[in-house]
């Protein structure tokens, strides 16, 4: 059986893990992105050139928009594919972020659960406590006393 501080940094360690793939594969798509920006770069100065250099310009503003529309399908899709993997990656951390905002709250609602147990575990055992009552003496033993009183007195009157 593990322990969960042996479990959690492996779990972070998984976390990282695909974190560094997401990066990677994003990073991979950008660059895929500036290469077809240099392609559509390329086949402008192509299309320019040989526009300039062409006896039959129809045919090259045909090819041109037959390219173009390609180009700008594949760039559209492209750009939707990133966006759809950066809208997945962060619903992923809002949900991370729902969970751990779900933990929190319940160690706080745990944490002032204890701590109303211990604040009423504490009035409870004040409550218990019995302070020992001090009397005199000669209260303790009112039979006594009574006696005394009577000796006193009769001490009192036969000295008189």
């Amino acid at each position: 059986m593990m322990s969960s501080a042996t479990y959690v940094p492996q779990e972070s360690s998984h976390g990282d893990e695909l974190l560094m793939q997401q990066r990677l594969h994003f990073s991979d798509t950008l660059k895929d992105l500036k290469c077809l920006r240099k392609q559509l770069y390329s086949a402008a100065e192509y299309f320019e050139i040989t526009y300039s250099k062409e006896t039959q310009k129809e045919i090259v503003e045909d090819t041109l928009k037959d390219y173009a529309i390609k180009a700008l399908v594949n760039t559209v899709d492209h750009l939707g594919a990133v966006a759809y993997k950066v809208n997945n990656f962060l619903d992923g951390k809002m949900g991370e972020f729902s969970d751990m905002d779900l933990r929190l709250s319940c160690l706080e609602q745990r944490l002032r659960t204890c701590q109303e147990f211990a604040n009423l575990g504490g009035l409870s055992q004040q409550s218990l406590v019995l302070e020992e009552v001090k009397h005199n003496k000669r209260y303790i033993f009112p039979g006594k006393f009574v006696l005394l009183n009577l000796l006193a007195r009769r001490v009192n009157t036969e000295h008189r």
